[in-house]
């Protein structure tokens, strides 16, 4: 049995032009791995949009919710982080799906080996202005006064500001190559080893674009989205390794 790790689907983003193809593809792939997954670990902004309401969730992706669910009801370990773009998804795909909902990092074993997984957006002591500003969205306060908006305006704000946000990086060179050693994500796990940590395997998202860097002895793997890369990572309880998505179909 295998575990898998997939990260930044970004899921109902306005800059993604046939949102139907797009889940499509995703539900293709998970049918495609469920047959031999024991568990799968979905890294971050699996949705461009996430925001919970007591009554109220984001409209569309009923065909992955309803994969989430069928995956979990299988027996198959499901796990869901929460990224930068929805790092507000709080009970609902726990209760509903019976996935298990993870904001920050997580740390497990598996064939022997220790693992860290997150979305990758959190540096540590290297981001301190992002720090910052999470904070404040992840405040109760701030929560309570968003929940307030009406969905479709608040829907609204969100997907304008995701827009604004990819251009942005689009025009940014740096956000298109790996680092190396210099790379924020790099130097956030040196730092933690350097207090201790003894992880094998650091698997990442966020970055959109792949990567597999040697940290000590241990090994940084930056798994790529489902915009442009149809990348994701598969442990077979003795290598990790990074493959790419074609399917079959198409």
């Amino acid at each position: 049995m295998k575990i898998y790790f997939a990260s930044d689907f970004h899921l109902g983003a306005p800059y993604i032009g046939d949102q139907r193809a797009h889940e499509r593809r995703i539900i293709d792939w998970l049918d495609a791995i469920k047959s031999d997954a024991s568990a799968i670990y979905l890294l971050g902004d699996i949705f461009d949009y996430w925001f919970e309401y007591r009554s109220v969730v984001p409209r569309g992706n009923a065909r992955f919710v309803g994969k989430l669910c069928e995956l979990a009801d299988s027996g198959i370990d499901v796990h869901i982080f929460g990224g930068n773009h929805d790092l507000w998804m709080f009970n609902y795909l726990q209760t509903e799906c019976g996935a298990t909902v993870h904001n920050g990092e997580h740390r497990f074993e598996a064939g022997g080996r220790k693992f860290l997984v997150a979305h990758g957006d959190d540096t540590g002591k290297f981001d301190r202005g992002y720090r910052l500003l999470k904070a404040v969205f992840t405040s109760k306060l701030a929560q309570t006064l968003y929940s307030m908006l009406h969905p479709t305006l608040a829907s609204w704000i969100a997907t304008t500001w995701s827009h604004k946000s990819r251009q942005s990086h689009a025009t940014n060179p740096l956000q298109h190559t790996f680092g190396g050693d210099s790379e924020r994500q790099v130097r956030y796990l040196r730092w933690l080893r350097e207090g201790g940590d003894n992880s094998d395997f650091y698997i990442f998202g966020h970055r959109h674009l792949v990567a597999d860097h040697p940290i000590d002895n241990a090994r940084l793997l930056v798994i790529g989205d489902w915009i442009s890369n149809f990348s994701y990572a598969v442990f077979d309880g003795e290598e990790l390794r990074i493959e790419r998505w074609k399917n079959p179909e198409n």
